[in-house]
């Protein structure tokens, strides 16, 4: 919890006012989106437990809620080189590179990509929020693949809504630690903040939220597989924790998958420095025209090289 600011409890003496109304009464300094992040990423607790913003307030209920600690975000533009897939005056649809943090947060002193998208589109100051210009969904730091930016309000709008109604579909590749049994599946355990791990999202959780994703092999190796993976919800680190979960994480994962990573070999160890997860595709509505749009993008360099190693070893 060193990357909170925990303010002092609030006893509530007004019942029935939904939790995030009644947080964006009291911290008017603060935008409504902005205190919805906090309640979904759990930095606000409820009698000592995360809830949902919709929860309607109780008499005595105690309410704590913290801060992230950001460094001073400047925000100034950044030459990072990016794939465009699409681009035109309502979004644009980009790879993410690996390493590379989406936005601003406790510890990170890297340009971004927020960074990077202000250096090629010029029009996203404050679209969806200062901190976070043009970020409708994110990928972890070391998750490489499609990515949608929004450049304006209600491209913002529309496009987060269809995320939040579950309307987007995704595909992501994934080269995990041995061979599934089956051919395909569907993993359903529900998942949330790790009890004793802030860090960690798992099944062990005082907030379990329902968590689907659908998987099937693409290809097979002695001790590895690359999987395809479709998350049918969109909970933090869902693909990572559901592999893993099933006994076969992502490799190169430094969070999940404890006792896997003694087993890459040094000639595996080369060819990789992050977990190996690839946002391969997505489909959305084109927020203004209607068209359904699906974007793909193919399996990155990284994974051919790890996949060639692999290849030799068989």
């Amino acid at each position: 919890m060193d990357n909170k600011i925990w303010q002092s409890k609030i006893i509530i003496s007004q019942i029935e006012k939904r939790l995030d109304k009644f947080l964006v009464e009291n911290f008017p300094e603060k935008s409504r989106s902005y205190i919805t992040k906090l309640i979904k990423d759990e930095f606000v607790l409820c009698n000592g437990s995360s809830t949902k913003a919709s929860y309607k307030l109780k008499l005595d209920d105690s309410i704590s809620v913290a801060f992230p600690k950001l460094k001073d975000s400047s925000l100034e533009p950044f030459d990072i080189p990016l794939v465009f897939f699409y681009e035109d005056d309502y979004m644009a649809v980009i790879e993410k590179p690996p390493m590379i943090p989406v936005h601003t947060g406790a510890g990170i002193n890297t340009p971004t990509l927020v960074n990077g998208l202000l250096f090629h589109c010029k029009n996203l100051s404050g679209i969806g929020g200062v901190l976070r210009p043009g970020i409708v969904h994110r990928l972890d730091k070391e998750t490489s693949g499609v990515m949608i930016v929004a450049k304006n309000d209600y491209a913002h709008n529309r496009l987060s809504n269809q995320f939040k109604e579950r309307k987007v579909k995704k595909s992501y590749f994934a080269i995990v630690y041995g061979v599934p049994d089956k051919d395909e599946g569907i993993i359903n355990f529900e998942i949330g903040r790790d009890k004793n791990n802030r860090v960690k999202i798992s099944n062990n959780s005082r907030s379990l939220r329902k968590a689907e994703t659908r998987w099937r092999i693409s290809r097979r190796f002695n001790n590895y597989s690359l999987i395809e993976a479709f998350p049918l919800t969109g909970r933090t680190h869902q693909i990572r924790v559901h592999l893993d979960l099933i006994g076969h994480p992502v490799v190169g994962d430094k969070v999940y998958g404890k006792g896997f990573a003694g087993s890459l070999d040094l000639e595996l160890k080369k060819v990789t420095n992050r977990h190996l997860l690839h946002a391969g595709s997505i489909e959305f509505t084109h927020p203004a025209s209607g068209e359904i749009m699906k974007i793909t993008s193919e399996i990155p360099d990284d994974f051919n090289k790890f996949i060639g190693v692999l290849g030799d070893h068989e």
